[in-house]
């Protein structure tokens, strides 16, 4: 899957069709591996200038034109940036850092931005607006992140006898092989969503659950209690195709998450004692989110500007 995904991606890009965001995406991986694969003495620095001049081959075969280092060197990067996590150059990368200290690494977005990250295990992590995720520079043995706060979608590349794991708020998410959805974001339900494999969900070394493809947890911060739901793959990750997507939840906690997708502020003049189902693209404007949202509450929900970006909620 992961594959696959970086080859169509690599592709666009050498035949000049890729958008400007699966660009900055690229971007953003090289600049991750080129951390990973720098050169700690001469001998390192011979391979990899040997690692370059056999992606400069491979440059020239998918292009059928004459390639410099200096002139494609960008195009270069990126397939090296593939041809890394796929393996080739891998086990250099691995084998020089796995005696180095581990440092951890802070990805943040903004209000209303996305993010992907490609890790030194080949594994994807897709992080939704407003969020911070901390990853170690390199693995040594088995795989762990943490998502401070925000959503994120992982698609975790198999190692057997390393398990992956994800820790937020008290929670870890015990994966081996597989893709699902976290949201985390303060003051909501915290969601676990499966969309391929199995996870298992520990608090305090005790499982709260285990899950496989299209079922979801929804977790109470308050006092831990939780509940099961059935769900279909595109409402787990629907925010990675630009979708807000929420099954049965508090209209208060719609009006947080978006805030984190626009530059907005909520303010809520009594409790709303409502609960919603819907999604909404995020290439509406806020007006027409709004005007979305009044349909859905079948008009009983009254959002009016109080100027500068803030809405007052009544009913």
């Amino acid at each position: 899957m992961i594959r696959s995904k970086i080859n169509a991606l690599i592709s666009k890009y050498l035949d000049s069709k890729a958008t400007p965001e699966e660009e900055h995406l690229l971007d953003s991986w090289l600049d991750v591996l080129a951390e990973d694969a720098g050169p700690v003495n001469e001998q390192d620095a011979r391979s990899r200038e040997q690692l370059r001049r056999s992606i400069l081959k491979v440059i020239k075969e998918r292009t059928g034109q004459p390639a410099t280092i200096h002139t494609l060197w960008r195009k270069i990067a990126v397939a090296a940036a593939v041809l890394l996590v796929m393996g080739i150059g891998g086990w250099w990368v691995m084998n020089n850092r796995a005696a180095q200290k581990v440092a951890w690494l802070e990805l943040h977005t903004a209000i209303g931005e996305k993010k992907m990250l490609l890790l030194p295990d080949s594994s994807c992590i897709w992080l939704g607006a407003n969020a911070i995720l901390k990853y170690p520079d390199h693995f040594t043995g088995d795989r762990q992140v943490q998502l401070v706060t925000g959503e994120a979608f992982f698609d975790i590349a198999p190692a057997p006898g390393h398990p992956f794991s994800v820790i937020t708020d008290s929670l870890q998410v015990q994966v081996l092989g597989t893709s699902f959805h976290i949201r985390a974001y303060p003051q909501q339900l915290l969601e676990i969503g499966v969309s391929t494999g199995k996870v298992s969900v520990h608090k305090d070394g005790q499982v709260m659950g285990i899950l496989t493809a299209n079922q979801l947890l929804q977790v109470n911060r308050n006092n831990y209690t939780f509940s099961r739901l059935s769900v279909s793959s595109p409402d787990i990750n629907g925010w990675k195709q630009d979708k807000i997507v929420f099954d049965n939840m508090p209209v208060e906690d719609v009006l947080m998450l978006l805030e984190n997708y626009y530059p907005v502020k909520f303010h809520v003049k009594r409790p709303v004692d409502r609960q919603i189902s819907g999604s909404l693209n995020m290439h509406l404007t806020i007006t027409q989110i709004i005007n979305v949202l009044e349909d859905l509450t079948d008009h009983q929900l009254k959002i009016t500007s109080a100027g500068a970006g803030n809405y007052s909620i009544d009913q």
